[in-house]
């Protein structure tokens, strides 16, 4: 999708939610959150394949066909696997914007003109838009100007700022196209995969020169569940 400064309509603007099935308060948080801020006016996509179960069936994960499970757990060899099936669908319609959602993220007031904002203002060259806060990763305040929403992230690793390369989270980030093609053609969306989701995207934003950008202030934020962190089968405890 081209910059354009044309409002969002269901013709232009898909959004996507990443869910896990089994954790059914998100799906019923997603959707009022959906209805609260008008984004259930546009079409909305759930994915639900490639739960966690999925990957652990006939012992896959344990043979370590997905990744060492020494170092990566299965929910987030999951987690990887929807946002890959997530870019098969947006490579699928290219004339539209993509918004990425996880299913624990909280919506601050304002979204549609903001997220409308960043849109317009995204240059022709962009691949991928963090709005959300994740880890609590911002723009440093001596960058920041005044009017303006879109920071140039890019794909550099050892900046003084901004974690470990081009992510910020997956909680909500808007994808063009063109970069969900480039990924799925890539290295990065095969197995073995080693590192979460967000590190995941680092690495491949610094193989594939991906231009990444933040909007500050962010957007979104992210929730939590207490049936994720207290059910010992998704959230296992550690030694």
């Amino acid at each position: 999708m081209e910059k354009s400064a044309a409002a969002i309509t269901p013709d232009n603007l898909r959004v996507h939610v990443i869910h896990y099935t089994r954790l059914t308060e998100r799906r019923a948080h997603m959707e009022r959150t959906l209805r609260e801020h008008g984004l259930d006016h546009f079409p909305v996509s759930w994915m639900t394949a490639h739960d966690r179960e999925e990957v652990l069936a006939e012992g896959a994960f344990e043979r370590g066909d997905w990744g060492d499970p020494k170092v990566i757990a299965a929910g987030s060899v999951s987690l990887i696997l929807k946002h890959l099936a997530v870019y098969r669908k947006v490579v699928a319609e290219p004339h539209a914007w993509h918004l990425i959602l996880e299913d624990d993220v909280l919506i601050r007031p304002g979204f549609l003109p903001a997220i409308t904002d960043c849109l317009t203002e995204l240059p022709k060259e962009w691949d991928m838009c963090f709005v959300g806060q994740g880890c609590d990763l911002h723009v440093p305040w001596w960058l920041r100007r005044a009017g303006k929403r879109i920071y140039w992230r890019g794909w550099k690793r050892g900046l003084l700022w901004g974690g470990g390369g081009c992510s910020r989270c997956t909680e909500a980030y808007l994808i063009h196209p063109g970069c969900a093609e480039r990924v799925l053609s890539s290295r990065f969306a095969h197995p073995p995969f080693n590192r979460p989701i967000d590190w995941h995207l680092n690495a491949a934003g610094q193989a594939l020169h991906i231009h990444s950008y933040w909007a500050e202030p962010p957007l979104v934020t992210q929730g939590a569940f207490e049936s994720w962190m207290n059910d010992p089968t998704l959230n296992p405890a550690r030694p």
